[in-house]
């Protein structure tokens, strides 16, 4: 992953795989691969927006997380994101999200495997 650079992928990664299943099974949206921005960037806790990362529900909360965001706009010109957080130093995710027109739509606090 490239830290605070946008790209596109070639090929599916665990993190776009995800994103583009979760639209189409749970809003019945279907986009292609190639349409699908993507950035990796670090975030300190103080730069993510509260409402979207459940921090309460931490046992311990580090100052950044590493977040891999994908952004596409449907057929409808709904804007979709969709977030992955990483704790850092971890390739496992922590945090999913799904923000459809900047409107929080889905927020799932994962497990840290150790």
């Amino acid at each position: 992953m490239m830290d605070g650079h946008e790209y596109n992928y070639q090929e599916k990664s665990k993190e776009l795989e995800w994103f583009l299943e979760t639209l189409e099974k749970n809003f019945q949206v279907k986009v292609g691969l190639e349409d699908v921005g993507v950035e990796a960037t670090m975030l300190s806790v103080d730069e993510v927006d509260k409402s979207y990362v459940p921090f309460e529900l931490f046992t311990d909360v580090p100052e950044t997380f590493l977040y891999e965001i994908m952004v596409v706009d449907d057929h409808k010109t709904n804007e979709w994101i969709g977030a992955v957080a990483f704790y850092p130093n971890s390739p496992e995710w922590c945090l999913q999200l799904i923000l459809k027109n900047r409107k929080l739509e889905i927020r799932k606090l994962l497990p840290v495997v150790k």
